[in-house]
């Protein structure tokens, strides 16, 4: 008997133009032809149609590991006559036929297969076939009750800066979704969408579903703590909080399914928080990250490179190891970490998602079929951030106590500033300095620190990408598909270069005669070859059609290396005590307001004016 309480796990998705027109991520034709049609609202089966897919199959092992699952069914809307198979996979290589049943009506309507018999048998996914030779699918979904439910309000909080055209795209699929959901609705889930740049109209977005929040530009973790505080204090009683980044393609799907999850949670798993996977924009199947793990050295994303239109990928994603982290692009908690943990870090950029995962000891649910897509991030480079990057992971691994090695963090530093010299960016070894230096004032330093200014010092403290006309004005240098294309595979003699510190060592009389009188390289895939014995290099961005020039100064080698002794020096002295202070800071930090980074007292949604606690002033 099919209970009223059922809970829709996830549906059955389609492809949609608008958010991802690749059907092997939804279903394969295995035999005939399966065509869409009314707007990809349906499916027209001649043949077979299978959903091993990696939105359409359901990841039982996963659910069952989170949710105390007592009955699973499978819904479908058909018309036709079908003949239903649903497989269990076992592993990476087996699988196994577990219920096999006909279909037919003459006219639409639902048909509920019990799958409880299939609940408790450790199979990794659970994934159905169609086959007829003339019948249609109109949709479906997986659906389960518990003993044990709970109630679940989330609260969205998307930080946007200057980003339209992706923002009230997201928007109008969220107010879409919502509207046409039988299961989310206003009441169980709102949307804050935080302006750090405050150029949207509230006529754009406040309805009943959303609620703009201008604010100063405090970055993206200023930003999302603003919104989670605002969330917090608005009494609506949210039981979770959704970081979502303003420039994703999201398919509102997503948010029931990990409002599902959470609503079936055992009681046990109060504190369980749900990261979502990225997939890559470029492509669109492409996994660039299901979590990832950062051990105090560096970061492993994993599952990148995994095509999710492989069954081979998507059924081996769950056993992929646990994430100490999940990026903030889709990244959903318990509301009350708050109370127990504070608010996340108030740093500009970077590092601030790896933190507050970290300090809270999260538990994170990456579930196949919950992802959006994001643009790559292979081949974008802001130099300003290298200041972020290595400050931010220098607290990071002070307030977690992760491999504190002074000796390791000095070798990064001598790394980086020479990584940056070689590459003739001169500029961003004045940045990595800057980053350390301002670290190892310890954390009071960040307490009088206006940190919109800093941004503005760093990004001014860059050399601005041209385009093309201004490259020629200035520079006299175009772009060169030839020479782009060489830098991009020239061939290294590493013995060479090591020998003769890539070329510094070398008179300019034996230096390439470059064409024209000046080398290429990509500014975010550049290699250390593209500066040996070149002079003069433009580093470009193809993407943007934009570029800037730099030029070799040996003595920078000199000056440079002559900085490192003596900041590594100092850093070996300072080191174990400053990072002591960041720990003592921590309890401080955490409960820092937002709304006030750069000291105005304005702009809190309920009215309050609060006394500024973080200000440059």
């Amino acid at each position: 008997m099919v209970s009223d309480s059922l809970t829709v796990l996830r549906s059955i998705l389609f492809p949609r133009e608008e958010i991802c027109d690749k059907t092997e991520l939804y279903y394969r034709e295995k035999y005939g032809s399966v065509v869409r049609c009314d707007q990809g609202q349906q499916l027209h089966i001649h043949g077979t149609a299978t959903f091993d897919t990696y939105f359409n199959t359901l990841p039982v092992e996963k659910y069952e590991g989170y949710c105390s699952l007592s009955t699973l069914w499978l819904r479908l809307k058909v018309c036709g006559t079908f003949v239903l198979r649903v497989f269990g996979v076992v592993n990476r290589t087996t699988e196994t036929l577990l219920l096999e049943k006909h279909l037919r009506q003459e006219t639409p309507a639902e048909q509920m297969i019990d799958l409880t018999d299939c609940l408790g048998k450790e199979y990794w996914h659970l994934y159905f076939t169609l086959t007829t030779e003339d019948g249609v699918l109109y949709g479906g979904a997986f659906l389960a009750d518990s003993t044990y439910t709970q109630p679940v309000n989330i609260a969205v909080v998307i930080c946007t800066y200057r980003r339209e055209p992706f923002l009230l795209r997201n928007h109008r699929e969220i107010v879409r979704y919502l509207t046409d959901s039988l299961v989310l609705s206003a009441g169980n889930l709102h949307v804050y969408i935080v302006d750090n740049g405050r150029t949207l109209e509230r006529s754009q977005i406040d309805n009943e579903y959303v609620t703009l929040v201008p604010n100063e530009n405090t970055g993206g973790s200023g930003g999302f703590t603003r919104g989670y505080r605002e969330a917090v204090e608005s009494g609506r009683g949210f039981t979770h909080i959704l970081f979502m980044d303003d420039d994703i393609i999201l398919d509102g799907e997503m948010l029931l399914r990990v409002y599902s999850l959470l609503r079936l949670r055992r009681e046990d798993e109060r504190e369980l928080a749900v990261g979502g996977t990225m997939l890559k924009l470029s492509d669109s199947v492409t996994q660039h990250e299901a979590g990832a793990l950062w051990n105090g050295e560096q970061l492993y994303s994993i599952g990148n490179g995994a095509d999710m239109t492989q069954r081979d990928d998507v059924f081996a994603a769950v056993d992929e190891p646990a994430p100490d982290y999940n990026a903030w692009w889709f990244y959903c908690f318990p509301a009350d970490w708050q109370k127990q943990y504070g608010y996340p870090l108030p740093f500009f950029v970077k590092e601030d998602d790896i933190e507050y995962s970290l300090r809270c000891e999260a538990e994170i649910a990456i579930i196949s079929g919950i992802a959006v897509w994001h643009e790559d991030f292979d081949g974008k480079y802001d130099g300003f951030q290298e200041y972020y990057i290595k400050r931010n992971e220098l607290i990071l691994t002070s307030v977690n106590r992760q491999k504190p090695y002074a000796l390791f963090q000095v070798r990064k530093l001598i790394l980086s500033v020479m990584k940056q010299t070689v590459y003739q960016r001169y500029f961003l070894a004045d940045l990595i300095f800057r980053a350390y230096d301002d670290y190892l004032k310890g954390g009071q330093h960040f307490l009088h620190t206006d940190t919109i200014r800093l941004n503005e010092e760093l990004m001014a403290a860059c050399q601005p990408l041209l385009n093309d006309e201004d490259l020629w004005t200035q520079y006299g240098v175009v772009f060169d598909e030839d020479k782009y294309a060489v830098s991009l595979t020239e061939p290294e003699n590493l013995k060479r270069q090591a020998l003769s510190l890539n070329g510094y060592l070398v008179p300019y009389v034996f230096y390439h005669k470059d064409t024209n009188g000046y080398s290429m390289c990509d500014l975010a895939r550049c290699r250390i070859v593209n500066f040996y014995k070149h002079k003069r290099v433009l580093h470009y961005d193809k993407r943007l059609r934009k570029g800037y020039v730099t030029i070799q100064r040996k003595r920078m080698l000199w000056w440079n290396l002559l900085r490192l002794c003596g900041k590594s020096l100092k850093f070996l002295v300072l080191y174990p005590f400053v990072r002591r202070s960041y720990r003592r800071m921590l309890e401080e930090w955490k409960n820092l307001d937002p709304c006030h980074i750069s000291g105005e007292g304005k702009d809190s949604l309920h009215g309050k004016k609060r006394r500024p606690r973080w200000s440059g002033e």
